[in-house]
C-alpha cells in the first residue's frame, strides 16, 4: 500500500503539469505578430486621448493645427485674388482703342508660297499671327505690306498696335521691338515644323525667320495731328495780335 502512495503522488503531478502546459497553450494568441499590432495601435489611441494642459487632449491639439494651416491658405489665397490685378485685364477695350498708336516697320524674306499674290497672302499671315497672340492681340489694330522685290522676295510690312496709357516697363518689355519681332519669328519656327519638307510644291507661305527684322518708327499720324495743333495755335496768336494792332490804330 505504502509503496503505491508515491507512485500515485506523481501520477498526479504529471497531470498538473499537462493541465497547466495546456492552459498555457489556450493563452497563447494564434498571431502574435497582430497582438503586438493591435497594443501598439492600442498604445497610440490612448496617448492621443492623454491630456497636455488644463482640459486640452492631444488630439485637440494636433486638429487644431491642420484647422489653422487650412484657414490661413484660404484666407491668403482670397486675399491674393482681391489685392492682385492684372494690368491687361483691368485696360478696357476703349481705352485700348482710343489710345496712343505704336507702329513698328520690318522686312522678311519669302521661300516660297502657295499663289504669286505674295502682298495679300503675307499681309493675311500677319494678321493672323498677331490678332491671335495671347500678349499682343488686344492690342492690334493693323498689318499691311507696302512693298515687295521680286528680285530678292523680300517683302517690307508695317505693324500698328494701339495701346492705353501704359507704364514704363510695360513699354520696355511688351511693346519692345525684341517682343514684338519674336511672336512673329516663333509662327514661323512652329509652322516649319508642321510643313511637309519632301513635298515637291508649296501649298502656303513659308518665311526665313533669319531674314526678320523689326523697327519702331515715329507715329506719322500723331506727328501730323501736333503739327496741325501747333499750326493753329500760331495762326490764333497772330490774328490776335493783329486785332489788337488794328484797335490799336482806330483809337488813334
Amino acid at each position: 500500500m505504502n509503496g503505491c502512495v508515491p507512485e500515485r503522488e506523481g501520477q498526479a503531478i504529471e497531470l498538473r503539469e499537462l493541465e497547466e502546459e495546456n492552459e498555457a497553450d489556450q493563452n497563447k494568441p494564434l498571431n502574435p505578430e497582430a497582438s503586438i499590432t493591435n497594443k501598439g495601435r492600442a498604445y497610440y489611441w490612448r496617448s492621443c486621448g492623454d491630456t497636455i494642459f488644463w482640459k486640452c487632449k492631444l488630439w485637440m491639439v494636433i486638429s487644431s493645427v491642420f484647422l489653422g494651416l487650412l484657414l490661413v491658405i484660404i484666407i491668403s489665397l482670397i486675399l491674393y485674388s482681391e489685392v492682385y490685378i492684372d494690368e491687361d485685364e483691368y485696360w478696357d477695350p476703349e481705352s485700348v482703342s482710343s489710345g496712343n498708336y505704336r507702329n513698328f516697320s520690318g522686312r522678311l524674306q519669302i521661300k516660297c508660297a502657295a499663289q504669286s499674290n505674295y502682298s495679300e497672302d503675307l499681309t493675311k499671315r500677319l494678321i493672323d499671327v498677331y490678332s491671335s497672340s495671347p500678349a499682343l492681340g488686344r492690342y492690334f489694330i493693323t498689318a499691311q505690306v507696302d512693298s515687295f522685290s521680286y528680285e530678292n522676295a523680300t517683302a517690307f510690312y508695317q505693324l500698328v498696335f494701339s495701346l492705353p496709357p501704359v507704364a514704363d516697363e510695360f513699354m520696355k518689355y511688351t511693346m519692345s521691338e525684341e517682343f514684338v519681332m519674336n511672336v512673329l519669328r516663333q509662327n514661323i519656327y512652329d509652322q516649319e515644323d508642321t510643313y511637309d519638307q519632301e513635298a515637291p510644291e508649296c501649298t502656303k507661305i513659308r518665311l526665313d525667320p533669319a531674314s526678320l527684322t523689326l523697327t519702331f518708327v515715329r507715329n506719322i499720324i500723331q506727328l501730323s495731328k501736333h503739327e496741325t495743333e501747333s499750326q493753329q495755335l500760331m495762326c490764333c496768336h497772330f490774328r490776335s495780335h493783329t486785332m489788337y494792332f488794328i484797335f490799336q490804330v482806330i483809337m488813334e
